[in-house]
């Protein structure tokens, strides 16, 4: 029932949004402001960088809402947008993609059932260093699923590929780190 009221809270704070109400964007910003930071700083090791690219990202959702541009899911439509503002960031600082090095969460929210067969044969410090082994690719999939619990769909949407394409990712970062692993 809570997450029914949570999903209607949404859809009404989405239709205010829409229509340009600023207490609307303020709700999605409570709402997502540390999930975002969180993701950013992931991806980038920093605390200074994640708090201004988080900024940056605000910015771009709200000037994105004052030029009416179809959102179907806002929050893979902010995720997308946190996503682009990161691979940015990197591009004009002509930096390669860090990979990911902060993963402590994935054990705790982690709904798979392979996760959570790794969770019972694993910490999290070693999980996080055999998730930094992974291509940067896979860290972001494994990310989005089970830190940011991302829906299929919702990754797809962010980053722009086919949700078969994105089940086969998650599959096979999955299996790559099983197999990480397995041979330690």
């Amino acid at each position: 029932m809570k997450s029914l009221k949570g999903n209607l809270q949404e859809k009404i704070a989405f239709l205010k949004l829409r229509s340009g109400d600023s207490d609307a964007f303020a709700f999605f910003y409570d709402k997502y402001v540390t999930r975002i930071y969180r993701f950013v700083y992931i991806r980038t090791s920093s605390q200074q960088i994640a708090e201004d690219l988080t900024q940056d990202i605000f910015l771009k959702i709200w000037q994105h809402l004052v030029d009416k541009q179809e959102i179907k899911s806002f929050q893979a439509f902010i995720f997308r947008i946190a996503r682009n503002t990161v691979i940015d960031h990197y591009r004009v600082n002509n930096k390669q993609e860090l990979p990911l090095d902060y993963i402590e969460d994935m054990v705790g929210t982690a709904e798979d059932a392979e996760i959570k067969k790794l969770d019972k044969l694993i910490d999290a410090d070693t999980l996080i260093r055999e998730i930094n082994q992974l291509k940067p690719e896979y860290q972001e999939v494994l990310a989005l699923r089970y830190i940011e619990d991302l829906t299929i769909d919702e990754i797809a949407e962010v980053i722009q590929k086919d949700k078969r394409n994105v089940r086969v990712l998650i599959h096979r970062a999955l299996n790559k780190l099983k197999e990480i692993i397995d041979n330690k």
